[in-house]
């Protein structure tokens, strides 16, 4: 019987400025390359070869246990500092030992998730984060035992358990909102004496928010509705901030927030229903942002 065995797959660590973090779920991080076809002509077969390497981004699940520095990362990149990171991600076994990294150099963050809330939700909660390297390279396993940062407020978090605050208008009643994602695009700069492509940052696309609230306090989002959209008063000035604040499963504790400024609204529809249903009735409302910033005051 051979000595090589395989192993269960399903614990994954990401290692920034040696910090490292456990990561729930892991998706890409590949290498590959761009094949080129050759029609020769004298015959039917066409001659191939490699050309440019390509390098897939990493894209992670992890929650509150992410740690300082790629709390930082995201940070800085809603903030437009463009900070480039390496690091590496490492694939355990059963054991937390080591099994193979794909370290990465020069990467951008391309995408910040969250997650969806929903007060009828019994499900924990993460973000999701892209990253872009301009390089990666695979190395085997040493079975080092693999030991990420681990917080307590994770086993906290629930999608059921938020808060919103839009200016001054009533949020109490807000039941939902939807899952939304920062993104910022990258560009290959291919030169022709290399390889390897450099990627710069592009343009930036900040979510809109869409909220889900009880009709009770349809008024006075109605009344914001009209004299923003309808009547065309939506000016800077008009414009507001507001707060999504994620909450330990007691309501008492904030375990982090993500901030909104220069929000204004764009659309509000009642929900329909049927007669005699069994059903709250609301309506939603979507808003844009022109920035936002994550909060996570434990990091």
């Amino acid at each position: 019987m051979a000595d090589a065995r395989n192993h269960s797959a399903g614990h994954y660590m990401l290692s920034l400025d040696g910090e490292p973090s456990i990561v729930r779920k892991f998706d890409g991080g590949n290498i590959s390359a761009e094949v080129v076809v050759h029609n020769m002509g004298p015959t039917n077969v066409q001659m191939k070869h490699i050309s440019t390497l390509k390098f897939e981004p990493f894209t992670l699940e992890i929650g509150m246990s992410m740690g300082k520095s790629l709390y930082e990362w995201i940070q800085a990149s809603f903030d437009m500092a463009h900070i480039r990171k390496n690091g590496y991600m490492a694939a355990a076994d059963f054991n937390y030992k080591a099994k193979s990294y794909r370290h990465f150099r020069d990467a951008l963050i391309t995408e910040v998730g969250f997650p969806a809330l929903s007060g009828a939700s019994k499900d924990p909660a993460y973000f999701t984060v892209k990253f872009d390297p301009e390089e990666i390279t695979y190395a085997p396993g040493d079975d080092a035992a693999l030991k990420g940062v681990v917080n307590t407020k994770q086993k906290k978090w629930l999608a059921s358990n938020f808060r919103v605050k839009i200016g001054d208008l009533p949020c109490a009643s807000v039941s939902e909102v939807a899952a939304f994602s920062w993104k910022q695009g990258t560009v290959e700069d291919a030169v022709g004496e290399f390889r390897v492509n450099a990627k710069e940052p592009s343009k930036v696309e900040v979510p809109n928010i869409n909220l889900t609230i009880g009709a009770k306090d349809l008024k006075p989002w109605s009344d914001w509705f009209t004299e923003f959209v309808i009547k065309g008063n939506n000016g800077q000035e008009a414009e507001l901030s507001g707060t999504i604040e994620y909450l330990s499963p007691n309501t008492g504790e904030v375990l982090g927030a993500v901030e909104l400024f220069n929000v204004g609204i764009f659309k509000l529809t009642e929900q329909t229903t049927e007669s005699n249903k069994d059903a709250i009735k609301r309506f939603t409302v979507d808003l844009y942002c022109e920035t936002m910033k994550l909060r996570l005051d434990y990091v």
